[in-house]
């Protein structure tokens, strides 16, 4: 077998070919398993202090993470991350309308400063906070299979790094 697949799961075909053997099937085919086992967050009510875009994600990404082990003990963090994707969404329009690059202009209409458009800074900061939610939500392959990862795996990775001197 020549690396993953793409979509970063492996069929039990695909792992029997594998040169590891009958031992790490079985891990993986259990690490993968592991996804299901969580009971699932409801999808009403949606939060009422969402603005449509929040809710148009929530209306998105609950049914897809409904398939994941996500617990109504997330739903904070959903909620963020839908709140996010708004301002996200409003941050984007902004930066269509005035651009990346504000240039300020004196009475006579010569050009006396450039700046960065603030809300392009905001866009970038709100990217990289719906994509830390999304690792820790489980909404890109590899949180998902950083989830299943089996409990006497995680100890030998201890013991391992204990081993090392790490």
């Amino acid at each position: 077998m020549r690396g993953k697949p793409s979509r970063g799961l492996y069929s039990k075909e695909q792992l029997k070919k594998h040169k590891k053997g009958k031992e790490y099937v079985a891990k993986e085919l259990a690490r993968q398993e592991t996804l299901y086992d969580y009971e699932k967050i409801q999808i009403k009510p949606i939060p009422s202090h969402l603005d449509y875009y929040g809710k148009q994600e929530w209306k998105r990404v609950i049914p897809l993470l409904q398939q994941l082990p996500i617990a109504e003990l997330d739903r904070q963090l959903i909620e963020s991350y839908c709140q996010l994707h708004a301002y996200k969404r409003r941050l984007q329009k902004d930066i269509e309308k005035f651009g990346t690059v504000l240039t300020f202009y004196n009475d006579d209409g010569e050009m006396t400063n450039r700046r960065t458009n603030p809300a392009y800074n905001q866009f970038l900061q709100t990217v990289k906070e719906i994509r830390m939610i999304a690792n820790q939500l489980g909404m890109t392959i590899n949180s998902r299979l950083e989830l299943a990862v089996p409990d006497e795996d995680k100890e030998e990775d201890e013991v391992l790094k204990l081993l090392k001197g790490g």
